[in-house]
């Protein structure tokens, strides 16, 4: 970045930061900031990136050992300095300064750096809070842009059906930290909150994914399930197959530049537009839902298979009782999933002959169907074979 290009976009940081502009607070642009403040004529923005993705989060970043801080290409020993100093500060002087004050009035609230610091922890990072003398973890849905920069549903897939037969998110992270394949483990950290977060939404590893991963494991039927869950906690996947997917079913493919223009103008701040390309594609195709080169994707209606129908029918329609078929039908997931749609009442008469769910009435335009089972209970039968008379 030539000089004066340099400091004039050195300058709208500081700007955006002071007007208290959303973009400001992201957790790579707060990083930028800061280092431009000790690294001088260079552009920092691929430092804090490397620092993030290195120790996963900007929190992160701070908590981190000053000599492990100066491992990092581009950090010296003024740099991790400024960042320990920070860490002080946010740890010690803030909090103290947030006991004596009085509380300010709505209208008086402002927000700082290290607001900042902690909002955007929470937006990029899947948190997890464990409250004393409980197994379970209370998930907090993330905060702010939709975007995302890893899918890691390929790993998900891959290591469901081997999780310790537990409902304890503390063994089940121990064991996915252990045995995911990357070699830094600040990578194999992050990918374990993305599984946990995305796959055991409830705060628990609960057992009808763990028998149904057991059952399925190495088939498509696993793979639709944990893309229906990927579905759940990453809504930006529903509106890219909606908006771009669905519509293109009758040409079989499309463009990854569409895509790429899709998110840049749906997140025109965000530079993290190729990332999050590359992690949608990468959650289609482990999911089974599309296939994908260097330049298209491809994709089409495909074949309802039974168990996995099953699965999301009794996650969708929780409770045992009488539903609309039509509100199936027109159930988004369903849809997401890319299951020819002219399938689904022949489906459900399937899961009525195996014994699965009760009936299905069609009078007229009286059309519904009635369940059960829980979803456990269903895939409690699913396990014994299938038959649930």
């Amino acid at each position: 970045m030539p000089n004066g290009e340099l400091k004039g976009h050195r300058q709208r940081l500081r700007e955006r930061f002071l007007n208290v502009e959303e973009s400001s607070r992201q957790e790579e642009t707060l990083l930028e900031l800061l280092l431009s403040f000790v690294i001088p004529q260079k552009d920092v923005l691929p430092i804090a990136k490397r620092l993030i993705d290195d120790f996963g989060g900007l929190t992160k970043v701070l908590d981190a050992p000053f000599e492990e801080l100066c491992k990092v290409d581009g950090i010296k020993t003024n740099t991790a300095t400024l960042l320990k100093l920070v860490d002080w500060i946010r740890l010690n002087h803030a909090e103290k300064s947030a006991i004596s004050k009085p509380i300010p009035k709505p209208k008086e609230v402002e927000v700082t750096l290290f607001d900042g610091i902690e909002r955007e922890e929470d937006e990029r990072q899947p948190a997890l809070v464990v409250t004393p003398k409980s197994k379970n973890r209370k998930i907090i849905s993330r905060r702010g842009t939709e975007l995302f920069g890893k899918s890691a549903l390929k790993e998900a897939i891959d290591l469901l059906p081997t999780l310790p037969d537990t409902e304890s998110l503390d063994e089940i992270q121990d064991f996915l930290i252990n045995a995911l394949h990357f070699s830094a483990i600040q990578t194999r950290q992050r990918s374990t909150q993305y599984i946990i977060r995305r796959m055991f939404p409830k705060g628990y590893a609960d057992r009808s994914l763990r028998v149904f991963a057991t059952k399925f494991a190495g088939k498509q039927e696993l793979q639709d399930v944990c893309f229906y869950r990927f579905l759940k906690a990453e809504p930006l996947e529903i509106y890219i197959i909606e908006d771009l997917l669905i519509p293109n079913l009758g040409i079989g493919k499309m463009n990854r530049k569409k895509l790429r223009d899709y998110l840049a103008n749906r997140y025109p701040d965000s530079r993290s537009i190729k990332d999050s390309m590359f992690a949608v594609i990468d959650a289609l195709k482990a999911g089974g839902i599309s296939k994908a080169d260097r330049n298209n994707l491809y994709f089409g209606y495909r074949e309802v298979l039974i168990p996995s129908f099953a699965f999301i029918l009794h996650s969708e329609f929780s409770e045992p009782g009488m539903y609309d078929i039509n509100k199936l039908e027109s159930n988004q997931f369903f849809r997401a999933m890319l299951w020819n749609p002219d399938r689904f009442l022949s489906s459900l008469y399937e899961l009525r002959n195996m014994g699965l769910i009760s009936k299905i009435s069609e009078i007229d335009n009286f059309r519904q169907f009635t369940t059960k089972w829980t979803l456990e209970q269903l895939v409690e039968q699913l396990n014994a074979g299938g038959n649930g008379s």
